[in-house]
């Protein structure tokens, strides 16, 4: 099965639509069970946490669904069974949901060379000002010299 911008069309809430690849289906038949196994290979594009600019990332996974043959079609289990009307087996919905599970949780180039110069300067520039916290002359006091709130002076009775 070919995935592409095209298979991603039934799938409206999508994260991304820009992974591409060709998931391999093996189908091994037991009596009124099968055993799927779905091997894909690939890569997405997705933004870079760092920068924003695309970055390429390989995506490959194998995974396993069983499907059984029964009286009624369920396919919210972890075994699905399939009824008596149904004359093909669909994947794409679980192939779908595999390679968003798939995808890395951290998305960054291999290396802060390979991300947009000018976000990594707006980001390095505005890092420099933000890592020093705003103090005025006057917070350079202890809490000791700060009033408390009279509503916790109950507390300090409590021992």
């Amino acid at each position: 099965m070919k995935v592409d911008s095209l298979f991603f069309e039934s799938f409206p809430s999508s994260e991304t639509d820009q992974i591409k690849g060709e998931a391999e289906v093996t189908i091994n038949k037991l009596g009124s069970k099968m055993d799927c196994v779905v091997r894909f290979n690939g890569s997405a594009v997705l933004p870079c946490d760092r920068c924003l600019g695309d970055v390429q990332i390989t995506l490959t996974f194998d995974e396993f669904l069983v499907v059984q043959l029964g009286e009624s079609t369920s396919t919210e289990e972890e075994i699905w069974t399939l009824g008596p009307e149904c004359h093909e087996l669909d994947l794409s919905q679980p192939i779908f949901e595999w390679m968003h599970l798939h995808l890395p949780s951290r998305r960054l180039h291999a290396s802060v060379d390979q991300c947009d110069p000018a976000m990594t300067a707006y980001l390095d520039k505005n890092r420099t000002i933000s890592a020093e916290p705003q103090r005025s002359s006057e917070d350079e006091g202890t809490d000791e010299n700060n009033e408390i709130d009279p509503r916790w002076n109950a507390l300090k009775h409590l021992k």
